[in-house]
């Protein structure tokens, strides 16, 4: 009886292993640039950030007609430049979900108003 409550204990350990593995490997991470290149959208907002590839960013929108930047992720901060300004703005990266990431610093806003930008990844 031990020995078979050994072996069912063992193998549930190992299933819950294989699908934490799983799971890990479906997420989107902001951080890897593969799964960050593409087009992030903040609705309520109506802007967009695609990511061109580890260096090249367009932002378009309401805010932003169309504008082409270098950016670089420096540990949870997002540093944007326009291509021909030698000044960056930083971004922190507050949150970075499945296929969602908070960026602070985003918008202007006057006294206490939240200036983050939830960003979700299209397909």
């Amino acid at each position: 009886m031990k020995k078979t409550l050994t072996i069912l204990t063992f193998l549930s350990l190992i299933f819950c292993i294989v699908s934490c593995e799983k799971e890990e490997d479906d997420k989107i991470n902001f951080y890897d640039s593969n799964h960050r290149v593409g087009i992030w959208v903040n609705s309520e907002r109506e802007d967009t950030l695609e990511f061109i590839d580890n260096s090249n960013l367009i932002r378009k929108g309401k805010p932003y007609s169309y504008e082409e930047y270098l950016y670089r992720i420096e540990g949870e901060i997002l540093f944007v430049r326009l291509l021909e300004s030698s000044n960056e703005t930083q971004h922190s990266i507050l949150t970075d979900g499945k296929n969602t990431v908070v960026l602070g610093n985003m918008y202007i806003t006057t006294g206490f108003g939240d200036n983050s930008g939830t960003f979700i990844k299209q397909d």
